[in-house]
């Protein structure tokens, strides 16, 4: 039997996802990526159909991996959904939808996966999380509730999984060069009270993503996670991401938020 480390990696047609599958790929890993469309496959990479938001879909991807491999040995949650808008004009359905996506999405694979890891004694859940799941993020308050409610949940589920000799880590990128923007949610906007706040928060992110950092560098860092004997719970990656925290928890909340508007030019 292949000693070979099977690999579960969600969102892998574009973006962090794919650059991560071939990424595991390229250093030994049977990676399988997945989408919710067909898609071509990347070299070394599966593709499976997927749709994180629908229970038959993850039990059908989960069902047909375990046919082909009889083990899972880790799980990157990668798929995800962004979205820039301000709190009040967000639908209520377009916030559920976000959740569906980034959390319950991530609860979805994560329990279609544990059974076999529990019956293995190992395995590894590594959570695509976000410096928005650290500080709430304006003009993405729903993305980063979303954010913030995988960070608890991953923190729980690490000790919950200890006996089970399965680990679980948290990855937060700050701003990177991704084509992520360009699936934005955005809401038809309800007030023009928002409008000059949220044209300047719109702004600024895109801003921020097309400056960004070589995303290779999260997938250089996954590959990482994914090799460690001793796997930390969180790790940060990026600029933003570092020294964000950092500044928060140094600073007084009031000169934390003067800086956080200055910086989105927010009026």
């Amino acid at each position: 039997m292949s000693n070979q480390k099977v690999v579960l990696v969600t969102g892998a047609s574009s973006g962090f996802g794919q650059l991560i599958a071939q990424k595991l790929a390229a250093v030994g890993y049977r990676v399988f990526g997945t989408s919710r469309k067909e898609h071509p496959a990347s070299p070394g990479v599966e593709m499976l159909k997927l749709d994180v938001t629908s229970d038959s879909s993850v039990q059908s991807c989960i069902d047909e991996l375990l046919a082909r491999t009889n083990r899972i040995d880790i799980v990157v949650n990668n798929a995800g959904q962004i979205h820039a808008s301000m709190i009040e004009e967000t639908p209520l359905e377009q916030a559920k939808e976000i959740f569906e996506t980034n959390f319950w999405g991530v609860v979805r694979v994560t329990n279609a996966v544990l059974p076999i890891m529990r019956q293995q004694r190992s395995g590894h859940i590594i959570n695509m999380s976000s410096v928005a799941g650290l500080i709430g993020a304006p003009g993405q308050g729903f993305y980063s509730a979303s954010k913030f409610a995988l960070e608890g949940y991953s923190e729980a589920l690490s000790v919950e999984l200890d006996p089970f000799n399965i680990q679980v880590s948290l990855v937060e990128p700050g701003y990177f060069k991704t084509n992520f923007n360009q699936a934005m949610l955005q809401p038809t906007p309800v007030s023009s009270d928002y409008d000059n706040v949220r044209d300047a928060i719109i702004s600024s992110v895109e801003r921020a993503i097309a400056q960004g950092d070589n995303p290779n560098k999260v997938a250089q860092a996954v590959v990482r996670i994914a090799s460690s004997s001793l796997p930390r719970l969180r790790y940060r990656v990026g600029y933003e991401a570092k020294w964000l925290p950092r500044l928060r928890a140094i600073l007084p909340g009031k000169l934390f938020r003067f800086g956080a508007r200055k910086r989105l030019n927010l009026p």
